[in-house]
């Protein structure tokens, strides 16, 4: 299976006494999110399971993932905030093996911590930004697949709109 890891887009700052939980994205998160999507749906194939983190910005950054890859988030678990791969990992083994790939919306610094667990090797991770992994046949651990920054990601959802096949 594969793993795809997204970090929310660019959300509103937490204001005096805000809810953390409740930032919403920007604008120009909306926006980025997107194009994110859009260029994300040529790089995905098959069955895909959509999670995403229950704060605000990830349900609101998988809310585009989802009208992109075509399908619901499936999960909202609060083992993502939590930065619990234990439990991601339980939870991603009992999928069912149709699924090829698994889409997780999440946070900084927990992102990037999984992808060195998993991968061995560290990597910034942007906002809107994707760390797509070939996890073993176990799922304890993978290979990077590719890794796409928001812009790259964009550019691939323009070719798309222009009538570009997908892939």
């Amino acid at each position: 299976m594969d793993l795809l890891l997204v970090r929310h887009a660019e959300a509103e700052n937490a204001g005096d006494g805000g809810s953390d939980f409740e930032r919403r994205l920007t604008a120009h998160g909306h926006a980025s999110a997107a194009e994110m999507a859009a260029g994300l749906a040529l790089c995905v194939r098959n069955q895909v399971a959509l999670w995403s983190s229950p704060l605000l910005r990830t349900r609101e950054t998988a809310a585009h993932l989802a009208q992109a890859l075509g399908v619901a988030v499936s999960r909202y678990a609060d083992a993502i905030p939590a930065g619990d791969l234990g439990q991601l990992r339980h939870d991603w083994q009992s999928l069912s093996p149709q699924i090829n790939t698994l889409v997780v919306v999440g946070h900084q610094p927990h992102l990037g911590v999984w992808g060195a667990q998993l991968m061995g090797i560290s990597l910034p991770v942007k906002k809107a930004s994707v760390i797509a992994i070939a996890l073993d046949s176990a799922g304890t651990g993978g290979q990077l697949l590719w890794y796409a920054q928001p812009e790259a990601l964009a550019r691939l959802g323009q070719i798309r709109h222009q009538g570009w096949p997908a892939l």
